[in-house]
């Protein structure tokens, strides 16, 4: 059965880590990382992007996931929903977990779609992701970076009840162009006024260092997407060189799970300090 993800998160609050989690776009990025979440009986989150449910189907991936799921430790998380209805039906398709982004709208009209969307989760038994302030990057929305303002971080977490809070304090995702300024004195700022716990989008490029510092400071979840389609996409040249002559999918594939496989694994020590 799948964990709702707000047990998980709570947890690393007390041990002082965070849960890894990880954008999974098909079966193979699933197979690597329920392959390691197994091995090292680590907290992990699976999560699609609406782009991600477009082209495979709202009810695909959580039935994925569900087929491999080892039980426990593993919560199932829609990533950056942009509106109710995606997040109601990835709800009613299985999800553990949703996020609603509504960091692009004026606070107040944040606020109120943020609490809608946890009543209708939380009456389902389902957790509740949302985000204040703005992550940079065009994955999913054109938005600029905007730095998460402690006060309203307090207000928006008592006002909406979310499970976790994705906060701005200078990533972006995708690829990052320079080396990124992250804000860690913002991040102890607003995890010593709340006691939701913090997201860290668009961690792909950084730094084992800073890392580090943003789980000290007070991060429970953090991100990681865009390694892992690099890897996918170097494994599947490589075993596409590797096999000149096959047509069977299942001989050249394997080359990417190992790849995608070897990311969530560092990804994974370097989360939970081991």
């Amino acid at each position: 059965m799948l964990d709702t993800g707000d047990r998980l998160l709570q947890q690393a609050a007390q041990g002082g880590y965070a849960v890894p989690a990880f954008n999974v776009d098909n079966l193979e990025s699933i197979l690597a990382v329920t392959d390691v979440a197994r091995e090292f009986d680590a907290p992990m989150i699976v999560q699609t992007i609406p782009r991600t449910l477009r082209y495979g189907g709202v009810r695909t991936y959580v039935a994925m996931l569900g087929a491999l799921d080892r039980g426990g430790k593993m919560a199932m998380h829609l990533d950056h929903g942009g509106d109710e209805d995606i997040c109601r039906a990835c709800i009613d398709a299985g999800y553990s977990s949703v996020m609603i982004d509504g960091s692009a709208l004026a606070f107040e009209q944040n606020v109120a779609l943020t609490a809608r969307v946890v009543a209708y989760a939380h009456a389902r038994g389902v957790a509740v992701e949302g985000e204040l302030g703005t992550i940079g990057g065009k994955e999913e929305t054109a938005a600029s970076i905007g730095y998460t303002d402690p006060d309203q971080a307090e207000e928006f977490a008592r006002r909406t009840g979310v499970d976790s809070l994705a906060i701005g304090v200078g990533t972006a995702h995708g690829v990052y162009r320079g080396e990124p300024h992250i804000a860690i004195d913002r991040i102890e700022t607003i995890a010593a006024r709340i006691s939701t716990p913090l997201v860290l989008h668009g961690a792909s490029g950084l730094s084992d260092e800073v890392v580090r510092a943003c789980v000290r400071a007070g991060i429970r979840k953090i991100n990681f997407a865009t390694e892992l389609r690099q890897a996918f996409t170097r494994g599947l040249q490589e075993g596409l060189r590797a096999c000149p002559d096959a047509f069977d999918p299942k001989q050249y594939l394997p080359y990417a799970i190992e790849r995608i496989r070897q990311v969530v694994v560092a990804k994974t020590r370097l989360c939970l300090g081991r």
